[in-house]
């Protein structure tokens, strides 16, 4: 087998190993939870909180509008009871009635508001965490897949690992030296294929004779525009 065949064939080697690496890689980036998913999460936090303050304020409101209910009754029951004694204390005990039921009817109106406002929270709250159940299923889904793939990718990279020190135990040291040399330099590709006079590395055609000269595997031949090893299959 020729040495630059040789060569070839452990790059084709050592590019399944970084691809495996390269996926391996972006499985872990992709393991544990997810920007959507923590997002999903706020928003339902948010909507909690929200919906708390919205019960609070009815509350209140409600405890407030009892409240005035009764001092208003009280003070009917005064006014109408016979023991006010004099017209100015009648007088102004019904402009206090009058004020109070003012200030009732008022907070009655914000009390029905606030109703409103926690059914619309209660709502919210109902769509967000149903936005969140599906994107943690989905995401539980996702997150079961990729563990699956990382397992079968370690796996595959073991194999090929297993099989490296194979290939280049039939490869002469200075040219395993020169291959390693040049492969980091040239994003993983120190081999480049010839196919039809052209440079598979860079696209550019290759001279006649540089073309003959590495078919004929005597001596290691490099591109004059990309500086990878050429093979010629």
């Amino acid at each position: 087998m020729g040495r630059i065949l040789q060569l070839y064939q452990l790059q084709s080697l050592d590019s399944e190993i970084d691809q495996v690496n390269h996926r391996l890689a972006e499985i872990v980036a992709k393991l544990g939870e997810s920007e959507a998913l923590k997002a999903a999460r706020v928003t339902v936090e948010v909507a909690e909180k929200e919906l708390r303050q919205a019960q609070a304020t009815m509350q209140d409101l409600d405890l407030e509008v009892k409240s005035l209910s009764e001092k208003i009754a009280n003070q009917e029951k005064k006014l109408y009871s016979g023991t006010v004694l004099n017209a100015k204390e009648a007088a102004n005990l019904q402009d206090e009635v009058i004020s109070l039921k003012r200030w009732h009817s008022e907070r009655e109106e914000h009390l029905l508001e606030a109703m409103v406002a926690l059914e619309e929270s209660e709502s919210i709250l109902d769509k967000n965490q149903v936005e969140l159940a599906r994107i943690e299923a989905e995401w539980v889904t996702d997150q079961d897949h990729l563990k699956q793939e990382q397992h079968t990718l370690e796996s595959k990279l073991e194999e090929l690992r297993e099989r490296r020190p194979t290939v280049v135990g039939t490869i002469d040291v200075d040219v395993l030296r020169e291959y390693e040399s040049l492969r980091p330099k040239k994003a993983g590709r120190a081999i480049a294929a010839v196919k039809n006079s052209v440079c598979q590395g860079c696209g550019m055609t290759l001279s006649s004779s540089r073309v003959q000269r590495a078919r004929a595997g005597t001596e290691l031949m490099y591109c004059s525009t990309c500086g990878r090893i050429l093979y010629i299959p």
